[in-house]
């Protein structure tokens, strides 16, 4: 049974809270879908207050400061690296095959998907970082034409990063119709293979209508952090890296603090409220409030055992370990985007240039999906080869059985026609 505070926590996200926006959603893609650029033109007047030209232009790096601009080229290289070594270590390079008992061949052949449009946010947090977390897993696999997406007008660092990545197509859309621009096209936009990125609700449920036609990574809801401390923790650490998720500003983020310590527990709730105060923000301290005391919670567990089904019940999105046997409790983890073990691997090191992509699964899907890799940007062939196999006549004779076993009689004389000297 699901812990209470968990119950409460997922309400947040309730289907009977989105209904109205699936609706409106829905609107906007069949606008999108048989109005083109006229319909986009319209609804970025109506929805950003936005009346210029839909194409934008990548540049401006060089007018960033060199602090920003060494920081990005860290964050690059780091990046680049991380995926360079998924692409060799999962050999998706050059696939896998291995020869069976009749002399054939079987295996699997990666190849790039064709075409990917990234959709990177740029509302009160133009998520800069977001460019790099997305082109850069896509250029290491492969893809062709990268297509960046960002609401009008395009924050200046977006346009420097996509400058950094070498993105040549972008286009100032935002919200709900950038989804259906990308999965259907218009006069001026050629449609993707794939959307990748996280945005705000509209553009996640977007995501979720559009597929099928295009693919999509995932559907990313608010942000959620989960840290598992003992007393060997810092409240000062702990609580400053709680508020670094709720801040991102919808009030539906979640966190949540499971520790064997009570002292750890109060003295973080002290640090939370003086860190909250500290940050001189009336508005932002007030939706940190609203998802602090809405869809968070601080949970005092008798031992780290009912801590590790908490978590997996939770599948978070990002999950901190700050404790003494860190390591250790990392293997009982099944279900965590990203697990960041120790004191100095905070969340916001994952965000910007740890390497891995900061696109996480988030509202417990954790469970069932992963974080953007280079997988994600690749298609995978099954490579059948019997051309060189000899005596097969054992597995016609099984296919065939199987086939009629199917009432698929069409089936069964195909195989059978493999054999020597058969008559159909």
């Amino acid at each position: 049974m699901s812990h209470p505070e968990l119950e409460r926590i997922n309400a947040r996200l309730a289907d009977e809270q989105l209904k109205a926006r699936e609706e409106t959603v829905s609107n906007i893609i069949e606008l999108v879908k048989t109005g083109g650029d006229q319909a986009i033109t319209s609804l970025s007047e109506q929805l950003d207050k936005y009346q210029g030209e839909l194409v934008a232009q990548a540049g401006g790096f060089a007018n960033l400061s060199e602090d920003l601009q060494e920081a990005l080229k860290r964050a690059y290289i780091r990046i680049e690296k991380f995926h360079q070594e998924e692409l060799k270590q999962g050999k998706l390079d050059q696939g896998w095959t291995y020869k069976g008992e009749y002399g054939e061949n079987l295996g699997l052949r990666y190849q790039a998907i064709d075409s990917v449009a990234i959709y990177v946010p740029g509302g009160q947090a133009p998520l800069i970082s977001t460019v790099l977390m997305t082109a850069i897993p896509a250029k290491v696999a492969g893809v062709r034409r990268i297509v960046l997406f960002s609401p009008p007008p395009i924050n200046d660092g977006i346009l420097a990063a996509a400058e950094l990545c070498a993105i040549e197509e972008i286009y100032a859309i935002g919200g709900a119709q950038a989804i259906a621009a990308a999965a259907y096209g218009t006069e001026t936009i050629k449609s993707v293979n794939k959307i990748v990125g996280p945005g705000n609700i509209y553009v996640s449920l977007a995501k979720k209508q559009v597929f099928g036609k295009v693919g999509i990574d995932g559907i990313y809801g608010p942000s959620e952090l989960a840290i598992v401390a003992d007393s060997s923790a810092s409240a000062k650490q702990v609580a400053a890296d709680l508020l670094s998720q709720l801040e991102h500003g919808s009030g539906l983020e979640s966190v949540l603090l499971v520790s064997n310590s009570e002292d750890l527990i109060t003295n973080t709730k002290h640090e939370l409220e003086r860190q909250i105060d500290a940050l001189n923000n009336p508005s932002l301290a007030e939706t940190i409030r609203l998802s602090l005391e809405s869809w968070s919670a601080l949970i005092q567990v008798s031992d780290l055992d009912e801590a590790a089904q908490i978590i997996n019940d939770y599948a978070p999105e990002h999950l901190e370990l700050q404790l003494e046997e860190a390591h250790q409790f990392a293997t009982k983890i099944k279900a965590a985007g990203a697990i960041f073990i120790g004191a100095n691997s905070c969340e916001s090191l994952g965000d910007y240039l740890a390497g891995p992509s900061h696109c996480l699964p988030t509202a417990g899907s954790a469970k069932f999906s992963s974080g953007l890799q280079v997988i994600d940007f690749m298609t995978k062939s099954s490579i059948i080869d019997f051309s060189k196999a000899e005596e097969i006549d054992d597995l016609i004779k099984d296919v065939a059985t199987i086939a009629r076993a199917e009432e698929l009689e069409a089936h069964a004389r195909a195989m059978e026609a493999r054999k020597t000297n058969v008559t159909l």
